[in-house]
């Protein structure tokens, strides 16, 4: 490769980094259209609409830059393997409460706590044991239809086919 060739591959790498920089690489929320996959789930004896963040970039992602959650949507984050997950808001302006399940070996899965977490706040939330998922509703959505630690629900039979990314 010629230097010209070099310099020129270095302006373009420059260009496209100055323009993702520009943007902020944020994202709008964009509800779930009927064509979209939409993952449905039931909790406290209503269908919620969930995105899956089962990748590590989807999972560090999650909820940030957006400014709403459509009623009855969450995020649902699967992670490969159980164990204590901690959670922040950072760049996240929906205030949120966020349930840690538990997957049992019945197919059902159990409610280990929940948090509200407020938005922008950098303090961690953990779950209270390890756990490979868990789920993020606007916050009050869990108090508001009855959903608490302790609770059994059933999960989807879908989560079990979900194969999580490893983390990076």
């Amino acid at each position: 490769m010629t230097m010209q060739a070099v310099r020129g591959t270095f302006l373009a790498l420059a260009a496209a980094c100055a323009a993702l920089v520009a943007t902020g690489c944020q994202h709008e929320y964009q509800p779930l259209q009927a064509h979209d996959v939409g993952k449905v789930m039931e909790l406290g004896g209503k269908k919620v609409i969930v995105e899956v963040a089962d990748k590590s970039d989807t999972r560090q992602l999650g909820l940030m830059h957006r400014k709403a959650l459509p009623t009855d949507h969450g995020m649902l984050f699967v992670y490969p393997a159980p164990r204590i997950l901690n959670f922040w808001m950072r760049n996240t302006a929906i205030p949120l409460s966020i349930a840690f399940l538990e997957e049992l070996p019945d197919g059902k899965g159990r409610i280990v706590n929940i948090d509200d977490m407020e938005p922008f706040d950098e303090t961690g939330h953990a779950s209270h044991a390890p756990v490979r998922l868990a789920l993020e509703m606007t916050q009050g959505w869990f108090a508001a239809h009855g959903v608490k630690a302790g609770d059994t629900i059933d999960l989807p039979s879908w989560i079990g086919d979900l194969v999580p990314g490893e983390d990076a």
